[in-house]
């Protein structure tokens, strides 16, 4: 989504594969990056940080607001807050570094990227089991 948003605000660019250093660990990993063939400025960069997660989990929020199945729900709305926390943390950092001049490195370590995430993911495959395998038994 970020690609089409990048496209949408005039810019062009590709999709990379970046390497990653760990922080606590000596490790590279592999992401997927939206590469601007330009810059595009503050306030289109701004655009495509937030709007690509954030767009991309409106389709998912969509279908939470229509399912009733328990855990679909639970898995979609982890979908949905992963992708928020994505927007936010994105933005954030850009904004954070462009107008106050505040470097949070924590903001672009692949351990709180993909750590966040993953509790996210834990918590809702534990909900899910929870609610799974809740016995009620009736009385009387």
């Amino acid at each position: 989504m970020h690609l089409l948003v990048l496209y949408a605000v005039g810019g062009t660019g590709s999709i990379i594969v970046r390497p990653w250093r760990m922080g606590l660990v000596d490790a590279t990993i592999y992401s997927l990056h939206v590469q601007p063939a330009h810059p595009i400025g503050f306030v289109r960069q701004l655009l495509v940080n937030f709007l690509g997660p954030a767009l991309a989990a409106v389709p998912l929020a969509v279908l939470l607001a229509y399912v009733r199945e328990s855990a679909v729900r639970i898995a979609l709305a982890a979908n949905v807050g992963i992708l928020i926390f994505y927007a936010v943390i994105e933005a954030a950092d850009l904004w954070l570094e462009s107008v106050y001049d505040i470097d949070l490195p924590i903001l672009t370590t692949p351990e709180f990227n993909y750590g966040v995430p993953a509790l996210v993911i834990l918590a809702a495959v534990y909900i899910a089991f929870r609610q799974s395998t809740d016995v009620h038994v009736a009385t009387g």
